[in-house]
């Protein structure tokens, strides 16, 4: 049983999938791949170098501060970025997928229904908060107005979001709460395993 979870920026998905994680499935983060390509895949550095200039590169890979600056504000550039790095994600989770072991296995994927590269999931999640919960959230992260505006302007709104998920999961109460529906839809993707899903 494969399963992805989306949602809006600062809206817990991490949190969820984690929490998925101690339950039993198999995890992956697409911007922890993102993370590990930029820092050590030479195919990867290479093309983001040649198409951004050498002043991208750190001490290991790609300094993702200085290629943030380079295309924030710019989505030309932004949509050239994705071009390179969305399908070597792609591949990763399709990898780990195939070799995975696990009763259920999560990624966890923000541009999920953005993004041109259409994944094929046996279920999808959109997990949704208060946008007052989400801009405090990314304000603690030292994310500000202009940035948080920004990132919402390159995703689906969350009722998009929402409307295209095959579950919806409500982040509107504590840590408490979203344990319980991270274990109400791990018995459900069991139940629909042991029933002849994936």
């Amino acid at each position: 049983m494969t399963v992805a979870v989306t949602g809006p920026f600062a809206s817990g998905k991490s949190t969820f999938v984690r929490m998925l994680g101690e339950l039993g499935a198999e995890t992956v983060s697409a911007d922890g791949i993102v993370h590990q390509l930029l820092a050590s895949d030479p195919e990867t550095i290479a093309r983001v170098a040649e198409r951004f200039g050498e002043g991208v590169l750190g001490e290991r890979g790609v300094d993702r501060r200085r290629l943030g600056e380079r295309v924030f504000g710019d989505e030309g550039a932004l949509r050239e970025l994705e071009g390179i790095l969305h399908p070597r994600v792609r591949r990763e989770i399709e990898r780990r997928i195939s070799a995975s072991r696990a009763p259920v296995f999560v990624a966890e994927i923000p541009l999920l229904f953005e993004g041109g590269d259409r994944y094929d999931f046996d279920c999808t999640v959109a997990v949704l908060t208060p946008e007052e919960r989400r801009r405090g959230w990314a304000s603690e992260r030292g994310v500000g107005e202009e940035r948080f505006r920004a990132i919402e302007g390159r995703q689906l709104p969350a009722e998009e979001k929402a409307r295209l998920a095959d579950v919806v999961v409500e982040n509107d109460g504590g840590l408490d709460r979203l344990r319980e529906r991270a274990g109400a839809l791990w018995e459900r993707l069991l139940a629909e395993r042991g029933s002849g899903g994936s």
